[in-house]
């Protein structure tokens, strides 16, 4: 039956379902859809092709996956005390070992990294955001360095050619870089454009890159593509993670640490 026949309710139905079953598996195919719902691979592009245009999922080859958390300032999610992000900030401490060299991307993860590192860790810190800075104001055994830019305000993060090549002066043992979403096809993804390229940056400075992930975004999709999944270590929670996503991304041969 063609899209132009069918009664609102029907689509409506049709659409609830959709947005249902990509909520529950972070990913869906047009072809199991399809087959799930008893109608044409078209007629389910079509339904994914207007939840994309209405902003509630991503259409990516095949399917589609959700959107990305819309992020709130830094100080917004500063406020907002996620015990998964100090979780996934001290699994990324206990693999911090002496000596090294790590680069700390701006972000609120990022800055509860800096805050857990233990005191008597003999460290070098890397860091365009001033909070991660601040965290390690009375630290007795690290150096900071704080790299200069442009300040945004809003995001707490030093961006711009500036600190784009004060990264590519460093050889980095690790980087922690956040991202806005991360899905095994579409890569690392970030919504904010300024921050695109002092996030690859970070990458092509450091040995190894570890993205610690939150549950959101984890098999969504932003709009700026950073890098590819391949390009980095994701760390992510064992109490959120979707047990189905992170078989895919093994059996692609992806690093991914549930902790």
């Amino acid at each position: 039956m063609k899209s132009g026949t069918e009664s609102p309710e029907l689509v409506a139905d049709r659409h609830e379902w959709l947005l249902a079953r990509l909520a529950e598996r972070r990913r869906i195919t047009t072809n199991d859809a399809a087959a799930d719902l008893g109608v044409s691979v078209d007629t389910v592009r079509r339904d994914l092709r207007l939840l994309h245009d209405r902003g509630l999922v991503r259409r990516v080859h095949g399917g589609a996956v959700p959107v990305s958390p819309l992020s709130s300032s830094f100080a917004g999610r500063s406020a907002d005390d996620s015990p998964e992000r100090a979780h996934l900030a001290g699994a990324i401490v206990d693999r911090l070992r002496p000596g090294q060299v790590v680069g700390l991307d701006a972000g609120t993860t990022t800055a509860e990294v800096a805050a857990q590192i233990p005191r008597s860790l003999e460290i070098t810190i890397v860091t365009n955001g001033p909070a991660a800075a601040m965290a390690l104001a009375d630290h007795p055994h690290a150096s900071v360095v704080l790299l200069g830019g442009d300040v945004d305000l809003q995001w707490m993060a030093c961006t711009g050619p500036s600190t784009v090549e004060a990264i590519g002066r460093h050889h980095l043992d690790l980087a922690v870089v956040g991202v806005c979403a991360i899905d095994v096809d579409a890569g690392a993804t970030t919504r904010s454009r300024h921050e695109l390229h002092t996030k690859r940056a970070w990458i092509a400075a450091a040995a190894e890159t570890l993205v610690p992930v939150e549950s959101a975004k984890l098999g969504a999709v932003a709009p700026f593509r950073i890098a590819d999944a391949s390009d980095v270590g994701v760390v992510i929670s064992e109490s959120t993670s979707a047990p189905e996503l992170v078989d895919a991304w093994r059996a692609a041969g992806l690093d991914v640490s549930v902790t």
